[in-house]
């Protein structure tokens, strides 16, 4: 799946250097978290915290990349413990 359908903005909202910054930037993100964009859910959220980060005057794909795998990390690592508070407040184990 396209960086760009990900994001769900318009291919005119940036340059095409731009939108190529952005996409190896992501595809990094993906590498280094071993995931693949095919079923992944998270795939649009990374997208966009690749956004962000492009947004907030960050331009180097490595930085972006590195920063965007850490706060996906971040969010997984969140998920996983709200499920497992959950499941502990209602009794089931894992």
């Amino acid at each position: 799946m396209s960086f760009q359908i990900l994001t769900s903005v318009s291919k005119d909202a940036y340059t095409k250097v731009n939108w190529h910054v952005m996409s190896a930037a992501y595809e990094q993100a993906m590498f280094l978290l071993d995931a693949s964009d095919d079923g992944n859910h998270n795939a649009g959220r990374l997208a966009r915290e690749v956004m962000r980060l492009f947004n907030n005057g960050k331009r180097d794909v490595n930085l972006i990349a590195s920063l965007a795998a850490d706060r996906e990390r971040t969010m997984g690592f969140s998920t996983e413990m709200r499920q497992q508070t959950v499941r502990a407040r209602s009794g089931v184990r894992p």
